[in-house]
């Protein structure tokens, strides 16, 4: 085992030149050990400033440079000092190979380069690690989907609104200062401040601040609302057997990103070649887009949550390009941290092996509309109950208190978050189990069956799972959602057949939570998670185009007795000890 330096002088020069394939320079900032020593290159590709390099989740490159690497941080093409137009994830393969082949070929370097970055940073290791550059030997992708479209701008139909408008705003910034539109950054920078009633504007297509000009792909976004071919180029997944390195894929539990995340790890294991996917990790802490911390939301997650990324990230270098023998060498593909316990775990899959999917019932004896209702949740299979109604009108959503947005919490909803302030409303039915008499432990993927009709030709219907604290306080532990003209196929919409029973398959993503003994499991069905997603009319309308002019009630019935068991599945594991 090579002995690992730490150095205090760091040589710092700014904005190098890289010349690209096709001729355009992109800038970058390095970060090296003044001596005379080679070492190996860290690569940070950013669209969000170079000279901030993505600080506020990871240490700052003369902290990896002191640990002995050569840190390379480099405006992506169109953004900050780089030439060039930014047109999302589209050159980022290409300006990825040849970054990294131009950094190995740098004097007094080690010629083995690792990858870091988060969210879009994370998606620009992926597709470089696709086009195979020799010299690239490990990445880190944290916080990350696995397609542009569900998952990411948009969820089984739904547009995600607050992450969209809000990342589109910030990226705007920085476009109209580089046009030098004063006016027009004075305005984006307003009406970024006051984003939650920019939120409620409508067409979407309209939003005031949102300039073409600035950002076109918005535009797209809204137009190809279907998953066709346009979205082929945001896609991870068609990449996974090209990926020939170790990953290191990081997640966050309140993450928009966490099942796409998940698939990134599971797709490369499955369909690389033997050697990479033996070399696939998974780590999924209990935190939100940003920042990484023990405190997400309102809650504490404790001690062991603390945001570490920084050791664990240098530990994984000194192991693939320094040949360090260390924890990497025999530790388990999977560590993910299991809240309500607050502790970590290990596993050798995802989800853990000996997991027993069990199904809770929906049950009402008059009504489960709000905590002012009857609902109940249990393993008991119903027998004959009345079903369960509500009125959606999207002129009045139901707002997302907390749960899995992305970008920054102060403008998305984020993180667990009590949610009994809309559970006091009659358009949001509220299904409890008994009190628990001993811990349940739920690690894996969250499903609901659920049996409704609507009178709409299109509407939405929302599941959010739940955990009710000894003094009632219900925390939101996950959340899914789908768009009913979506039901049968991401390619193609279809109006709902009014008032006919249907049965909805909803995703509500991956979870590990202990619901721990003295609380209760509890289910909320409604059909809008304001501004999240978008609030659909009920019409079949482009979600760009619609208006309040569109916007009509929906009759909701949830059904859940004889033929129509509507339940929640919760994967069920075990504790080992």
């Amino acid at each position: 085992m090579k002995k690992q330096k730490v150095t205090e002088n760091i040589k710092i020069t700014r904005d190098v030149p890289v010349s690209m394939r096709d001729g355009t320079i992109l800038y970058a900032d390095i970060y090296r050990p003044d001596d005379q020593e080679k070492y190996p290159v860290l690569l940070l590709r950013t669209p969000y400033n170079k000279s901030d390099a993505q600080t506020m989740n990871y240490a700052h490159p003369i902290w990896y440079a002191k640990n002995g690497y050569v840190v390379i941080v480099q405006d992506t093409r169109g953004r900050w000092k780089s030439e060039g137009t930014f047109d999302p994830y589209k050159a980022e393969g290409q300006d990825g190979y040849d970054t990294v082949e131009w950094a190995a070929h740098l004097p007094d370097v080690e010629p083995k380069v690792g990858m870091y970055g988060f969210s879009y940073a994370a998606a620009v290791q992926l597709l470089t690690a696709a086009e195979r550059p020799p010299h690239l030997k490990c990445i880190v992708p944290a916080m990350i989907g696995s397609d542009g479209y569900n998952g990411h701008v948009y969820k089984h139909g739904a547009f995600a609104l607050a992450l969209n408008l809000s990342w589109t705003l910030f990226v705007s910034q920085d476009e109209a200062f580089r046009r030098g539109k004063w006016d027009w950054l004075r305005e984006i920078s307003f009406n970024t401040a006051a984003i939650q009633s920019l939120y409620h504007y409508l067409p979407l297509k309209d939003v005031p601040a949102v300039k073409e000009e600035l950002t076109p792909f918005y535009q797209k976004w809204l137009e190809h609302h279907v998953r066709d071919e346009y979205w082929d180029r945001y896609s991870m997944q068609d990449h996974y057997e090209k990926i020939n390195v170790p990953v290191l894929h990081i997640g966050g539990w309140y993450d928009i990103f966490i099942d796409g995340t998940i698939e990134n790890f599971q797709g490369i294991k499955k369909y690389a070649d033997a050697k990479a996917a033996s070399e696939q990790y998974l780590f999924i802490a209990p935190w939100y887009h940003m920042p990484w911390s023990r405190y997400v939301g309102e809650l504490d997650f404790g001690e062991h949550a603390r945001n570490r990324i920084d050791e664990i990230q240098l530990s994984w270098f000194n192991r693939w390009l320094k040949d360090e023998e260390n924890e990497w060498c025999q530790k388990k593909p999977v560590k993910y941290f299991l809240m309500g316990s607050n502790e970590w775990r290990e596993a050798s899959q995802w989800p853990p092996p000996n997991t027993i999917n069990t199904n809770y019932y929906l049950h009402s004896s008059y009504k489960a509309n709000s905590i002012n209702g009857d609902g109940k949740l249990s393993i008991h299979l119903p027998e004959k109950e009345a079903s369960d109604i509500f009125v959606y009108h999207p002129s009045i959503p139901v707002p997302a208190l907390g749960g899995r947005s992305g970008a920054d919490p102060v403008l998305t909803p984020m993180g667990p978050k009590n949610q009994l302030p809309i559970e006091a409303r009659n358009d949001v039915l509220v299904y409890t189990s008994d009190i628990l008499e001993e811990d349940v432990s739920v690690v894996g993927d969250i499903k609901v069956i659920l049996y409704a009709s609507t009178t709409a030709e299109d509407t939405d219907f929302v599941v959010k799972l739940i955990d009710v604290h000894p003094n009632g306080n219900a925390y939101n532990v996950a959340e899914g959602i789908i768009r009913a003209s979506f039901r049968n196929s991401l390619e193609r919409q279809e109006p709902v057949p009014a008032s006919q029973v249907i049965k909805y398959e909803i995703n509500a993503g991956a979870i590990a939570n202990v619901f721990k003994k003295g609380h209760s499991i509890r289910l909320d069905i409604t059909s809008s998670l304001f501004p999240t997603f978008d609030r659909n009319p009920n019409r079949l309308v482009k979600p760009g185009s619609a208006t309040a002019a569109d916007f009509i009630a929906a009759t909701q019935t949830i059904y859940h007795g004889g033929r129509y068991p509507s339940h929640v599945i919760l994967p069920i594991v075990k504790e080992q000890r």
